[in-house]
């Protein structure tokens, strides 16, 4: 039995690679706040590209 559409855990992979990511880029900070503040523009920028690429 072959299927035309496979399922995959990429986008979860990828999700809890940026969690740790995250997470080890928070040591060294005091508070979240600042940690947010240092790195949530580079992911803010990472979402809006990954809306404007095209699906096959």
């Amino acid at each position: 039995m072959h299927y035309k559409k496979y399922i995959t855990n990429t986008k979860l992979e990828a999700t809890n690679k940026l969690i740790k990511n995250i997470k080890y880029n928070a040591f060294g900070y005091r508070n979240f706040d600042n940690l947010k503040k240092a790195h949530l523009p580079r992911f803010e920028q990472q979402k809006k590209s990954e809306n404007n690429t095209c699906s096959r």
